[in-house]
C-alpha cells in the first residue's frame, strides 16, 4: 500500500460527533494530524493580545464569591476560545480528557461499556453493548433510550447535548450509576457500575447460502487484526458474497480503515484530503484485492471513515451500497496534545474526497438500493427477514450466484 501525505502527519482520525462510548470521554475527531508541542508549550504570538483574559483571571480569582481554581478557569478559558469557531469538531481536551480519548481508541477502558449515539427523535441510544461489561450484567439492551442520569433529565437532540449526556454517565460519582431508559414503551430504571471494558470492533459469522457477514462498529481497536482474521475464515470457507455492516458506524482511525479497504479495492486512490491551501494528501491501495462480490450496509449513522470505505467501494463498482443516506462527514481534525500537561486540542485542517472527487460533507453517501429500516442499531435478530437492509443485501449476493468466489 503506498500513502503520500503532510510530513507531520502522524495519527489520523475520522470519528463523528455524535457517538461515543459512555463513561469515555466525549469523542468528536474526524480525521486528526498529531502534531507535538514542546514542553514549555511557548506561546507563538506575542502577549499582549492576552492581556485581558490576564486580567479577567484576576479579578476572578480575588473578587468571585468562593475560590476558584486557577486550572479550572485557564481550561474553561481555553473551551472558550474552540468554541467560538463554532465548529462542533473543534474544542479543547483536559488532561484527563485526553487520556480517556486514547485509551478509547486502543479498546480498552473504565467505563460501563456501551456504544451511543443520538437517534432520529434526538435520544442518546445505546447502539452496543460490550460483552461482557458492567452494562450487560445490567441488563441494558442496544436500542434502549437514555433519558436520566442519577435523575438528571438528558437529550441527543444536539451534538452538544449528546455530549453532555456522555460526560454526564462518566463524571457520575462513585461506582453506581442511576440510568433511566425507555425501552420500546416501558421507562425502566437501571443501576450499573463501572469496570475495566475490553471492546471489540469485529463481529463475523457465515450466514445461510454461503454468505460472509462482516460488521465494524468503529475503524479503531482491533478492527484491522479482527477484519484479517475474519477474511481467512471466510476465505476458508469459500463465501459466494461479503455483506459489510457499517451502519451506525461513527468512523474511527483513517489509517484503519484505509488498511482495510486496501484489501478490497484494486490499485489505485483510495481517499485523497486536501487543506486550506490546496494541498493534497493521498491513499492509494495496492493491487492485492480480494475479489468478492459485495454488499455495504449504511444508515443515517454511518460517518466518516464508514462513508470513506463505502465511498471508495461505490466508486470502483465493486459493493452494491444497501440502506439509507450516509451522515455526511467528510472534514478531518488535527490533533495537538500539549506535553507539558497531557492536555490537548483538535481542530478542523481538511476537507476529504472519494476517488472520483465526491465530497461528503453535508451530502453524505447515496445508497444505491435504498431501504428505510427507522432502526439506529444492529439488528439482533437471528432471522434476516426481521433485518430489512440486511435481507436485501443478502438477496442481492444470492440471486444467480451458484460458484463460491475465490
Amino acid at each position: 500500500m503506498q500513502k503520500r501525505s503532510i510530513a507531520v502527519l502522524a495519527m489520523i482520525w475520522a470519528v463523528v460527533l455524535t457517538a461515543a462510548v459512555s463513561s469515555a470521554v466525549t469523542l468528536s475527531l474526524c480525521g486528526a494530524v498529531r502534531i507535538e508541542i514542546p514542553a514549555d508549550d511557548a506561546p507563538r504570538t506575542g502577549g499582549r493580545r492576552f492581556g485581558r483574559l490576564d486580567e479577567i483571571l484576576e479579578i476572578m480569582q480575588d473578587q468571585y464569591l468562593t475560590e476558584l481554581d486557577t486550572q479550572t478557569l485557564l481550561d474553561g478559558a481555553a473551551k472558550g476560545m474552540m468554541a467560538a469557531a463554532e465548529d462542533p469538531y473543534t474544542f479543547y481536551y483536559t488532561p484527563q480528557e485526553m487520556t480517556e480519548m486514547t485509551e478509547h481508541s486502543q479498546g480498552e477502558y473504565n467505563g460501563i461499556g456501551v456504544l451511543l449515539s443520538a437517534d432520529k427523535e434526538g435520544d442518546a441510544t445505546i447502539l452496543r453493548v460490550f460483552d461482557p461489561s458492567p452494562a450487560k450484567s445490567a441488563g441494558l439492551r442496544a436500542g434502549d433510550r437514555i433519558i436520566e442520569v442519577n435523575g438528571e433529565p438528558v437529550s441527543a437532540a444536539s451534538a452538544k447535548e449528546l455530549n453532555t449526556a456522555i460526560q454526564a454517565i462518566a463524571d457520575a460519582p462513585g461506582n453506581s450509576i442511576e440510568l433511566t431508559v425507555l425501552r420500546d414503551d416501558e421507562i425502566l430504571t437501571v443501576s450499573t457500575g463501572r469496570d475495566s471494558v475490553t471492546v471489540s470492533r469485529i463481529e463475523h459469522r457465515v450466514l445461510e447460502g454461503n454468505i460472509g457477514y462482516l460488521a465494524i462498529y468503529e475503524f479503531m481497536g482491533d478492527d484491522v487484526t479482527g477484519f484479517r482474521a475474519a477474511q481467512q475464515e471466510f476465505r476458508n470457507a469459500g463465501v459466494r458474497g461479503l455483506i459489510l455492516d457499517l451502519r451506525s458506524n461513527p468512523g474511527g482511525l483513517l489509517t484503519d480503515v484505509v488498511d482495510i479497504a486496501d484489501a478490497l479495492l484494486p490499485e489505485g486512490l483510495i481517499v485523497y484530503t486536501l487543506d486550506r491551501d490546496g494541498r493534497r494528501s493521498e491513499f492509494y491501495s495496492d493491487a492485492n484485492a480480494w475479489k468478492v462480490p459485495m454488499a455495504v450496509l449504511v444508515n443515517g449513522m454511518s460517518a466518516s471513515a464508514s462513508e470513506i470505505l463505502a465511498g471508495a467501494l461505490q466508486d470502483y463498482g465493486l459493493a452494491e451500497i444497501v440502506g439509507e443516506t450516509t451522515y455526511g462527514k467528510g472534514v478531518v481534525q488535527t490533533v495537538i496534545p500539549f506535553r507539558s500537561d497531557g492536555a490537548g486540542l483538535q481542530l478542523t485542517t481538511a476537507a476529504y474526497y472519494t476517488p472520483k472527487g465526491r465530497s461528503i460533507q453535508g451530502v453524505g453517501i447515496e445508497p444505491d438500493h435504498t431501504v428505510i429500516d427507522g432502526k439506529f442499531i444492529h439488528n439482533e435478530s437471528e432471522k434476516l427477514e426481521d433485518d430489512p437492509q440486511l435481507f436485501r443485501a443478502w438477496k442481492l449476493l444470492t440471486k444467480g450466484k451458484e460458484a463460491p468466489a475465490r
